[in-house]
């Protein structure tokens, strides 16, 4: 909920107030204190509200406001800029989002960014409205009904005509004499909260502007927010190109990160993460990423195991685990669980991991990382062993699903044991003579396996 004492001084971000629960309940106070209105058809004579949005970067989120404001029963003018540098509107996805915003009962609008063009007088600044307002209105058929100016310069706000190029000019001189005016710019309220101008309810006559770059489910400070809807772009334009390739059954080449394609259809958030880590050439942090989520997935096989064949009480596994492996070294562990099939679980040797955990100590400690040889090679025996365990837990019918949940330590009871993999024929008979004096033996293992 909007604090009543916040307080914007000195135009600071005021982060709290910028997530889509505050946005309804501003729609909701705007409905029930104000007359909204469209700008074709502004009652000058009395008192009303426009509500506007200069859309900057996202059309995307744009939507999502679009949809509340119709499930509030408000219409708003959305401004698209021709020449934005974070989305084209001529795009498939991009298109279909304006072509429903506007069949939510939206109105469309110019965002002009008269920087675009020299623009030296009244003359051409006609002009250019005019053609952008065209060709606006022969890509969606419907004709924008005002535009707004992108980053206007003083000398373009000197144009404060009521229209230009047919289209209701929003910086003109009526609107800036007789009608107040809120804002959201850059992510802070220009000139007070809306929240409190909507509250108060003094004005006459009110222009409401937001942008919906802004608006999004948790506060954040607003380059963050800027952060989330540019790469949300990116992510979803190559998550785009990743789809064209495969539909044609092409090769879709990606050199030696192939060796974690297995988890793009599986898990592609973490799949998205660590393809961005790799092609940024950050390789240390995907090794560190890789090496963690490896060691994390052995103690959930080795937790998923003695759970469901040593009928441990869950709080006392829960009470071990939480005190001693955060120091265990999990290959060990998971080499005394197992017992002698263990390499059948990760198919890779003791040699092999131990040198994997040197260089993890390495990029970890060494002041000069360069020294950290071979660290592209270990990537890919990472993703190799992780695909085993994989493998592993499917073949054995285990449902371990360590990746999905991201090591969720919780071993719910409700869990399905027929489920889990029985290990009783692949294991040592002697594992299973006492399992109370076996418990009290893996502790002391533990014990001894911390680093």
């Amino acid at each position: 909920m909007i604090s009543h004492d916040s307080n914007n001084k000195h135009n600071q971000p005021l982060v709290e107030d910028f997530t889509v629960e505050n946005y309804k309940e501003l729609l909701q106070l705007a409905g029930e204190k104000w007359t909204i209105v469209k700008y074709r058809s502004i009652p000058w004579h009395s008192s009303f509200l426009l509500w506007r949005h200069d859309v900057d970067c996202s059309l995307n989120r744009s939507l999502e406001l679009a949809k509340l404001e119709y499930q509030a029963g408000i219409n708003a003018t959305y401004f698209i800029n021709l020449h934005s540098q974070f989305y084209n509107c001529l795009e498939h996805e991009q298109f279909r989002i304006v072509k429903e915003i506007l069949s939510l009962g939206h109105d469309l609008g110019l965002h002009f960014d008269a920087s675009f063009y020299e623009i030296l007088c009244e003359e051409d600044l006609n002009k250019y409205v005019t053609n952008e307002a065209e060709y606006l209105e022969s890509i969606f058929g419907v004709k924008p009904v005002a535009f707004s100016f992108h980053n206007p310069t003083q000398e373009i706000l000197g144009f404060r005509n009521d229209s230009y190029g047919g289209l209701i000019n929003c910086y003109s001189e009526r609107f800036r004499s007789e009608v107040s005016y809120c804002s959201d710019s850059n992510g802070y309220w220009r000139f007070k909260r809306l929240y409190d101008v909507l509250s108060e309810n003094c004005d006459n006559q009110l222009q409401v502007l937001t942008h919906p770059d802004w608006w999004q489910l948790n506060s954040m400070p607003p380059r963050q927010r800027i952060f989330r809807s540019v790469y949300g772009r990116a992510e979803a334009t190559m998550r785009s190109y990743d789809a064209v390739v495969d539909k044609s059954e092409r090769v879709n080449d990606s050199g030696v990160l192939s060796a974690i394609n297995f988890l793009k259809p599986l898990y592609p958030g973490i799949f998205e993460f660590y393809d961005y880590l790799w092609n940024k050439r950050l390789v240390y942090t995907l090794y560190i990423e890789l090496f963690c989520l490896c060691e994390n997935q052995m103690l959930s096989l080795c937790i998923s195991y003695y759970k469901q064949n040593w009928n441990i009480p869950e709080a006392e596994i829960k009470s071990v685990i939480e005190t001693l492996t955060p120091n265990v070294d999990k290959h060990s562990l998971l080499q005394y669980v197992f017992n002698a099939n263990w390499q059948a679980v990760t198919g890779t040797s003791s040699e092999e991991y131990a040198r994997l955990l040197t260089l993890f100590n390495t990029i970890l400690f060494c002041r000069r990382r360069e020294h950290a040889k071979g660290c592209e090679e270990g990537v890919v025996t990472l993703c190799q062993i992780i695909k085993k365990m994989m493998d592993w837990e499917e073949a054995k019918c285990l449902n371990n699903n360590y990746l999905e949940k991201l090591y969720n330590i919780e071993c719910d009871n409700e869990e399905s044991n027929a489920n889990y993999f029985s290990m009783k024929n692949d294991m040592d008979s002697t594992a299973y003579i006492s399992t109370s004096f076996q418990w009290e033996q893996f502790k002391q293992e533990l014990k001894r396996l911390i680093k």
